[in-house]
């Protein structure tokens, strides 16, 4: 059982809705949405969780497929959306995404569960999974602003810029951070990068191969 796992699971029984558990879908979502076309409409979300943004993307008309380490969310994900959409339980620093399939992948407070050359080989992935002209929206967590979280008061170094808390939900579990240099360097394959840090400290990327 991932930790992510156990914490949908304490959500499912009416504990904490921790970190993304508590949010809406993000509103420059939404405006990326509104303001980009998609040929293909075939979505994949990395890191679904709930499944709500998937059922967003679905009731737009779009195909739909997600992945989470969490088969509680897996769970939750399939039956929000019902069938027709393949939801998989997977390490996302493992699971093989077939090449030129999306032409959206998204993937929010999710990809940074690891460490950066983990993070690294899964954005290039991401990047041969991307069908020509696709996009992605991605976040990753800001350095600076990552200071100022009360779960990382106490933490320990795993390697250079990755770091995991010594208490909480997410105990144990690696996250990297990154300056925008950083974010830059690693989505440089894509086009048309745009880079916003958001309320939570996050880098919101929204790019196009």
């Amino acid at each position: 059982m991932t930790i992510w796992d156990n914490i949908y699971k304490n959500f499912q029984n009416g504990g904490e809705a921790w970190a993304s558990l508590s949010e809406d879908i993000h509103p420059l979502f939404k405006q990326f949405l509104e303001h980009s076309e998609f040929i293909l409409k075939y979505a994949l979300d990395i890191g679904c969780g709930t499944g709500k943004y998937l059922k967003l993307l679905r009731a737009g008309g779009f195909k739909t497929d997600g992945i989470d380490s969490s088969q509680t969310a897996v769970e939750m994900t399939k039956k929000e959306l019902g069938s027709g959409s393949e939801i998989v339980c997977a390490d996302m620093f493992g699971y093989d995404i077939p090449r030129d399939r999306y032409d959206l992948i998204l993937s929010v407070s999710t990809i940074h569960h690891g460490t950066k050359e983990q993070v690294r080989l899964l954005v290039s992935n991401i990047y041969e999974a991307t069908a020509e002209n696709g996009k992605i929206f991605v976040t990753v967590p800001d350095l600076a602003s990552s200071k100022k979280w009360n779960t990382f008061k106490e933490h320990q170094k795993i390697t250079e810029g990755t770091y995991a808390p010594l208490s909480g939900p997410e105990k144990g579990l690696p996250h990297s951070f990154y300056e925008e240099n950083e974010v830059r360097k690693l989505f440089s394959k894509f086009n048309d990068l745009r880079l916003d840090l958001d309320d939570r400290g996050r880098w919101i990327i929204q790019a196009t191969k």
